[in-house]
Order: structure tokens, then sequence, then C-alpha cells
């Protein structure tokens, strides 16, 4: 009995000491004072009549106070709470996140209830925003934000939209960038946005999905992600996300939809209306804002958006034994489904192992109905399918799916699929796919499966997506995931639905003379300033294939690139073999020792923050990327068709003074380093150099 005694004492001191070891991020001064400490700066928010309003704001490395006279609390009731609660509780850390404090501010009115729940993880800076709205609440509808109006009224010069988050300015002298996004990348290779503006006395609007905002008499940067689908994938979009003005920053559109409840031109059809509307929506369901992350007083722009990633990271750790992919998928040479067949595949298996690949996706074809993208005439699936058009096909895999696991299997390669979901009346069907997801998972050990057709645009649909694929990754404990295609459509993007597995970036082909792997390395280069670039797909093909689509002078041509080099840039992300292994000639496997040396660093680069260095990839520059991850820094560095051969590349956030540099890949030679910076040289044009300092 001592014994026990003893033992459940020393426990509950060593959790009391585990607690206070974290610093507590929340605590009130009285009854209306809210302190909040986001590992950079604290803020002092006056919480009244249910409404939130900074007042002041401190950087923690130099204490100086900036005060908020004129902040505004957020838009979101015109009259006061029947009654306001609030609480905080403690999170412990599970195998995909780190531990959190919850705050939740309560309030409730006559027709609705609000609360504003804000989350500070244990770790990293920057805390997370979202409100929770149960009931009828009519304040956020679709709003214009025209300017066409006089600009002699002014009451319009303070702007009325409603808004969900304010961030108040001390001065109104800050710049302000917007970043904005861009996913159907079948139709765009820009992904990135910026956009530099300043404040005016009359609400200025811009979509986006990152906005940094610099004040400009102490340097500091405060930054909003906004976590939502891009744009008009967006429930309920107003047209914008941010607003500013003299008085700070204005988050809008939260995508709350009150419009699926009861407005019933969105359901023309009595049947349709009924079946969209059936626990769904109803007025005592909660409904979720997309969330924020907020940071203010970083020192500079790199270390607010590296707190952002450090976020992403912590939030949805990177579990290389789970999270590892090194993918082949067929669709890459353009015969589609037509070479989908068990022979086909069982003698593809061998030579992608001797390639090295981890993961083998039969992409579309696989099923009994076929799409709209089949090679067959007879393909015209593609909105709504029945449960039996997701049986493996059995004239082109007669035996199932269980020779060719059998031979992925020998070779210590996982099988992956391509799935369609139903969209018909918003998702109705979600738990029937759910259900085909996990028998695939469990009869075949499936454990990718790209998602692919996704349209959005509701909340309704958002939900129904959320639990079919969030469900299917809980109910697998975690073995099943998914490849999130942005490539058309109005899908997640890249700030939502990212949770689920990782991203398929694009499609590119040599058939079509669109694939150029400098293009290839500008995308993830840009993305890799905002998000974990990690969690993305990215694409080689086979470099051998349909030269004569390509100008014949043309010295950025996949044919004129080194084929280790091609996939050098795919090794931050997860690498996409976009191409037949049968289809290769013998060379393309002295690629393999690169490979390996990859291989061997990957689990502790990836789980790293990596942000892009050097210059702007555009086919004649010096890009690369660096990954911080514990007690080494990981570069990956590139030339391109440049005239110098060498050139100097400046490290953010870090300091190599006194390190050892090894050397892993490439042809790159470093030739001198210290504080931020090194100087590398490369002998040739299309060389790279992978190494880390320790």
């Amino acid at each position: 009995m001592y014994n026990k005694v003893s033992f459940l004492l020393l426990f509950f001191l060593s959790f009391c000491l585990r607690l206070t070891a974290i610093e507590h991020p929340f605590s009130w001064k009285g009854s209306d004072t809210l302190v909040v400490n986001d590992g950079l700066s604290e803020q002092l928010y006056f919480w009244q009549d249910g409404l939130l309003r900074l007042v002041q704001s401190s950087s923690l490395s130099d204490n100086h106070a900036m005060v908020y006279s004129n902040s505004q609390p957020d838009r979101t009731s015109e009259g006061k709470p029947q009654e306001t609660h609030r609480k905080i509780s403690r999170f412990e850390e599970t195998e995909r996140s780190v531990g959190y404090y919850q705050l939740d501010l309560r309030s409730v009115y006559k027709n609705f209830e609000l609360i504003r729940r804000l989350r500070k993880y244990d770790g990293v800076p920057g805390i997370e925003w979202s409100m929770l709205v149960k009931g009828e609440m009519g304040t956020f509808q679709k709003n214009n934000a025209t300017g066409a109006e006089l600009i002699e009224d002014p009451e319009l010069l303070s702007g009325s939209n409603p808004h969900y988050f304010c961030l108040p300015f001390s001065t109104p002298h800050y710049t302000t960038t917007t970043v904005s996004f861009r996913e159907a990348t079948d139709h765009h290779t820009n992904a990135v946005h910026r956009r530099a503006s300043v404040p005016y006395r009359k609400s200025q609007y811009y979509r986006g999905s990152v906005l940094l905002a610099k004040d400009r008499q102490t340097g500091d940067f405060h930054l909003i992600v906004k976590k939502s689908p891009i744009e008009r994938a967006q429930a309920r979009y107003s047209g914008f996300d941010f607003s500013t003005d003299f008085s700070g920053v204005k988050v809008h559109s939260p995508g709350i939809d009150h419009s699926q409840e009861r407005d019933e031109t969105a359901y023309p059809d009595e049947e349709k209306r009924a079946d969209a509307l059936s626990g769904s929506l109803l007025e005592d369901i909660w409904q979720k804002t997309y969330p924020l992350f907020v940071l203010m007083h970083a020192e500079n722009e790199e270390a607010a958006l590296e707190a952002y990633k450090l976020h992403e990271l912590a939030i949805h750790r990177y579990l290389p034994f789970r999270d590892n992919t090194f993918t082949m998928n067929t669709w890459g040479d353009r015969n589609r489904d037509s070479r989908v067949n068990e022979a086909f595949i069982l003698n593809e298996l061998g030579v992608a192992a001797r390639l090295g690949i981890t993961h083998y996706q039969i992409d579309d074809g696989w099923q009994q109905g076929l799409s709209r993208n089949s090679a067959a005439k007879a393909g015209l699936l593609w909105d709504d399918w029945n449960a039996s058009d997701w049986e493996v096909n059995p004239r082109r895999f007669p035996a199932g799916l269980t020779k060719v696991k059998r031979e992925a299997d020998r070779f210590g390669i996982k099988l992956g699929l391509w799935f369609n979901p139903s969209k018909s009346n918003f998702y109705a069907g979600w738990k029937r796919d759910q259900e085909i997801l996990l028998g695939l998972h469990a009869r075949y050990g499936i454990s990718w499966i790209k998602i692919d057709g996704l349209e959005i645009g509701n909340k309704l649909s958002e939900e129904r997506v959320k639990k079919m694929l969030g469900g299917a990754t809980e109910k697998s404990d975690g073995h099943l995931q998914f490849n999130m295609d942005v490539t058309a459509g109005q899908r997640g993007g890249f700030f939502y639905f990212n949770h689920f597995g990782n991203i398929f970036l694009e499609n590119r082909y040599t058939d079509w003379g669109n694939y150029y792997p400098h293009l290839t390395l500008r995308n993830a280069w840009m993305l890799a300033r905002y998000v974990p670039i990690q969690r993305f797909q990215l694409e080689w093909l086979n470099k051998w294939r349909n030269d004569n689509q390509y100008p014949k002078d043309d010295p950025l041509k996949p044919s004129q690139v080194p084929f280790d080099y091609q996939f050098a840039i795919t090794m931050m992300g997860q690498p996409l073999a976009w191409m037949e292994a049968t289809g290769l000639p013998e060379e393309a496997f002295r690629v393999t020792p690169v490979i390996e040396a990859w291989k061997e660093v990957r689990d502790e680069m990836q789980k790293g923050v990596i942000s892009p260095v050097g210059e702007e990839p555009n086919g004649y520059s010096f890009p690369g990327f660096i990954s911080m991850s514990g007690r080494k820094i990981f570069v990956l560095l590139f030339r391109e068709l440049t005239t110098s051969t060498g050139t100097t590349y400046v490290l953010p956030q870090c300091d190599v003074t006194g390190k050892r540099f090894v050397r892993l890949a490439g042809d790159g030679q470093v030739s001198s380093y210290g504080s931020d910076h090194l100087e590398v040289n490369f002998q040739k044009p299309f060389q790279f150099l992978l190494g880390y300092f320790e």
C-alpha cells in the first residue's frame, strides 16, 4: 500500500512539474483582462459584453509596449450576450500532435451561441484562433467590396463588412504583404502571388491566405495565416479574405454557412434538399470558422513564416515511418489506363524496385467503373459512382489485386490506388465511400489513396469530405492516408485538407511539352517559403520521351537536364516518379546511388523546417533549400543554366560558424562558409549539392 501511494505521489509531482515547465499562455488580470503569451509577445485583451479587443502588446525580447487605443473587436454580433463563460483546458501530446493549452470564451445570445477558441501549442510560437457557432447567426452573409461608393461619404471610409478577427495597428504607418495562392495547377503554373500595400483610411480588400504586416517604426512583423480553402473554394465566400485600413487588419469570410439550412434556392429539388439537410448543418450543430494562425512581434519575415511552419509540424507531426513516400505512378507517360492490368503491373514492380521505389500507385483504371479520363471509349463516370464501380476490374485483374499485392510485398513496395468520391447531393454518400476506402485498406493493405475530382465551395461538402477522409484515417489507426489532388476544380488548396497525407501538386507531361524541370523546382521553391514542402508530391518524369515536343534548340527542355538533377529537385518533398518503370532506358538506373544517399538522411531532413534559399528558379539562377532539423542544418543547392560557376547562398535564421560540412551527393563543392552564408562552386550547369552542417 505504501509503495502504491508513493508511486502515485511521485507520478502526480512529475506531472505537475511537467506542466509548470510548459509556460502557461493564458491568464487573467481581474475579470475582464486576458493576458496571452504567444511565445514571442505578450498581449492584453479586454473581454466585455462577449467581445474581445486587443489593447496592448509587447515583444518578449525588449518589453516595449504598443498601445492600441482605437482597436476594434470582431464584428460577430450587434447585441449583448445573455451570459458568458470562460474555460482553460490542457490537452496532452499524441503521436501526431504536441500538447497544447486551449482557452474557450463562450457567449450565449438569444438565437445563437459563440465560442472563441484560442490554442497555444507547446514549444512553438503563435496562437491558433477559431470560432464555433451554433444557432441562427445572420451576421456573416455575402458582402461586396467594390469600392464604387462615393468617397465623400465619411461613413463608407471605415468599412462595414463583418469580420471575425481584428489585428489593430499602433500607428497608421504599416506595410502589408498579402500572399495569394492558386490551385487547379492544370491551368496555372504560378502558384504563389505577393502583393505589397500600405493601408488607407478607407478599407482596402484583398484575397489571399497569408498576410504580413510590418511596423515601419519598430521593424516588427505580425503574421496572419487563414487556414481555409483558396478563395472561391471557401464556403459562403465574400470575395475577399483580408481588409486593411489605418486602424489595422480584419479577416473576413469565416466559412459559416446557414444558406443550406434555409435557402431553398440552393435545393430546387425537394427530395435532394431533404437528403442534404438530414443530419448535417442543423441549428443545434456547431459550425467552426476557418482557423487562423496569428503571430505578433517577429523580428523579420523569415522568422514569422518559420513560426507558421513550426506550428504546422507541431499540430500534425511529420512521422517518417508513416509519411515517407517515394511513389511511382504510371500516368505520367500518358498511356492513361490502357496499360493498367495485372500483367503490366507485375512486370513494373520489379523494375520499380531497382529504382528504389517504396510505393507503387495504380491510378485511374484499376476499378470496374471506368472514368471519363479512361483511354476506353466506355469511360464516362466522374461525378457520381455506384459502390460496384469500386470493385477491382475483373477483366484487367482476374485475381483481384491479390497477385499484385503478393509481388509488391516481395519487393518491399506498398500499393496505392486512385479514388474519386461521389459528389451527388453534396457528398451525401460519404459514409459509403469511407467504407469503400477502409475496405481497400483492409483487403489489400492499401496505405495511400489518391483523392481526385473534389468540388467543394460549401460547408456541407467540406464537412462531409472531412468526415470521410479523417474518419478513414482514424479507423485505420493512422495507416491509411491520402494524396490530395489539387490539379483542378475547387479543392482544399495548400492550407486546408492538408493533414490527410500529402498534396499531389501538378500534372505535367512531356507528351504536351509542358514539363520543364526548372518550373517544378520553381513551384516547390515558391511554396516552401510559406508551407511545409515535405508534404507535397513533386514530380520526376522520364526525360527520354517526346524530345520532339520541344524546340530543337531549347536548352531547358527535359532531355538537356541530367536525370539525377531532376530527381534532386524532388528531394525536399515526396518524390513522385511520374512514369512507367519499364519505359526507362538502362542508363536511368545510374541515379540509384543518389537516391540511396537521399534515403539515408530523409527521415531527419524532412522533419525539419524547410525554407528556400538563393535565387528564384527560372532556368538561369542559383536556387536551393535549407532544412533546420535539430542539431543538423541540411542544404540542397542547385546551379541552373548560369554563365558563372559559383555563388554565395545566404542561410536565413541560422549560424554555421564552427560547424563541419558533410557532403552527401551531387557535384557542387563548398569553397567557404561562415556565419549565415556559404560559397559553392559547380563545374557545369545543372549540377546540385546535398549535404549538412553539424
